[in-house]
C-alpha cells in the first residue's frame, strides 16, 4: 500500500511537470522567471528524497527508479527553461548524479550520463561544475578501461595502474576540486600497495597544500605516519582520565603497550582481559589504556569490572579522539608497542598484539 501511495506521489508529480510547461514557458516569456523557477526547484526538491528503508525491497527499487526518472527529467527541464538559474550550479552536478543512480538502479550501461558529462565539458556554466563534469568523465573512463585477460591475475596491476594514471591527471588538473582529496587518497592507498613513495608522497602534498583541514588529508596523513613512525622515538601524549599526564620518564626502560578499547565493545573487553592476564606473567611490561567510552566514569566503571591495574585515558571525543585520529585507526581493540629503548615497534589489531608485546619485551634497552 505504501509504495503504491509513493508511485501515485511520482506520477503525480511528473503530470504536474508535464501540465505545467506551458505555465512555466509563458512565464518566462513574460519575465517573471523567479516565481516559476522557484516552484519548479520545490518540484525537484521534492523528487529529490528516495523512498523510506520500510519499504518492501522490489517495490523500493521501482519506486526509486520512477523517482529518478522523474527527477533526470525535471532537471532537464530546469535547465532548459533556466539556463542561467539561481540553481543552475546545483542542478547539473544533481542531474550527473542522478543519470548514474538510474543507470545503477536500471542495470543500464552509462552512455547517457557519459554523454551528458561530455556536453557539460564543452561548455561548462562555472568551475565548479566543471569538477563535477570532468569527475564523472574520469570515473566512467577508469571503469572502462579494459582489462588485460593474458592470465588470471594479470588484470588488476595493469586495472590499476590506468586508474592511477586517470586520477592523477583529474588531481593535477582540478587540485582545489571537491573530488580531489577522495582521489588523491585513491592515489595514496594503490601506491601504499605497491611501495611507492614518491606518488604516497605526491597525493599527501596535494591533500597539505590544496585541502590541508580536510578529513581526508588527516586520515591520509595518520597512514602515512604509520609507514614512517616505526622505528622512530616516540611516546604519546595522553592523560589519564585523573587529569594527569603519561609520564615518560616513569617508563624509560620498560617495554609498553598503548590499548586502545572501549567498554562497551565485547572485543575488546576480552581482549584486555588477556592483556591484563599476560601483563602480570611478565611484570615488566607497563600498559596504557586508550578508551573510547562516551566519558571517563564509563571508562573507570568498565576497567573496575574487568580487574584493569593500568592508566586509563579518555579524552570523552571517541573515534574524533586526537590519538586515535593520528594514527588513523578504524577498529578497536588495536594495539600499538614501544620498546625499551622508547621506539614505536609496530601497530596491530587483537589478533596480532601477542607478537608486539614479546617483541617489546625482548627488546634492549638502547
Amino acid at each position: 500500500m505504501r509504495s503504491e501511495s509513493i508511485r501515485a506521489s511520482v506520477s503525480g508529480l511528473l503530470l504536474g511537470l508535464a501540465a505545467a510547461w506551458p505555465a512555466y514557458s509563458q512565464a518566462t516569456a513574460d519575465g517573471r522567471v523567479s516565481a516559476s523557477e522557484a516552484d519548479l526547484w520545490q518540484r525537484i526538491t521534492a523528487l529529490r528524497e528516495l523512498p523510506p528503508a520500510t519499504t518492501l525491497l522490489d517495490d523500493w527499487f521501482d519506486v526509486a527508479r520512477e523517482r529518478r526518472r522523474a527527477l533526470v527529467m525535471s532537471l532537464g527541464l530546469y535547465l532548459t527553461l533556466y539556463p542561467g538559474g539561481a540553481h543552475r550550479d546545483a542542478a547539473i552536478p544533481l542531474e550527473l548524479d542522478s543519470l548514474f543512480e538510474l543507470s545503477t538502479l536500471q542495470g543500464d550501461t552509462l552512455v547517457a550520463l557519459q554523454r551528458r558529462a561530455a556536453e557539460v565539458l564543452r561548455a561548462p556554466p562555472s568551475e565548479a561544475v566543471l569538477h563535477e563534469a570532468a569527475y564523472w568523465g574520469t570515473l566512467i573512463e577508469s571503469w572502462q578501461t579494459p582489462r588485460v585477460t593474458s592470465g588470471p591475475t594479470a588484470a588488476d596491476p595493469a586495472l590499476d595502474a590506468r586508474r592511477s594514471e586517470l586520477y592523477r591527471a583529474y588531481v593535477d588538473r582540478y587540485p582545489r576540486s571537491r573530488f580531489a582529496p577522495r582521489l588523491a587518497s585513491a592515489l595514496f592507498e594503490a601506491a601504499a600497495a605497491r611501495d611507492d613513495r614518491a606518488t604516497m608522497q605526491y597525493a599527501l602534498a596535494v591533500l597539505r597544500a590544496h585541502h590541508p583541514r580536510h578529513a581526508t588529508t588527516a586520515q591520509v596523513e595518520a597512514e602515512r605516519r604509520r609507514e614512517t613512525a616505526v622505528g622512530q622515538p616516540y611516546w604519546p601524549e595522553l592523560q589519564t582520565i585523573a587529569g594527569r599526564p603519561i609520564d615518560r620518564g616513569q617508563h624509560l626502560g620498560a617495554p609498553v603497550l598503548i590499548v586502545v578499547w572501549a567498554g562497551f565493545d565485547q572485543a575488546s573487553r576480552a581482549c584486555v582481559q588477556d592483556i591484563e592476564r599476560f601483563r602480570t606473567e611478565h611484570p615488566e611490561l607497563r600498559v596504557i589504556g586508550v578508551s573510547l567510552d562516551d566519558d571517563a566514569a564509563q571508562t573507570a566503571d568498565a576497567g573496575r569490572v574487568l580487574g584493569l591495574d593500568w592508566p586509563q585515558c579518555n579524552d570523552g571525543l571517541g573515534w574524533g579522539g586526537t590519538f586515535v585520529r593520528s594514527w588513523a585507526i578504524g577498529r578497536i581493540p588495536y594495539v600499538l608497542a614501544i620498546d625499551r629503548a622508547g621506539r614505536l615497534i609496530g601497530l596491530a589489531a587483537a589478533e596480532d598484539w601477542r607478537s608486539l608485546a614479546h617483541q617489546a619485551i625482548n627488546s634492549a634497552a638502547n
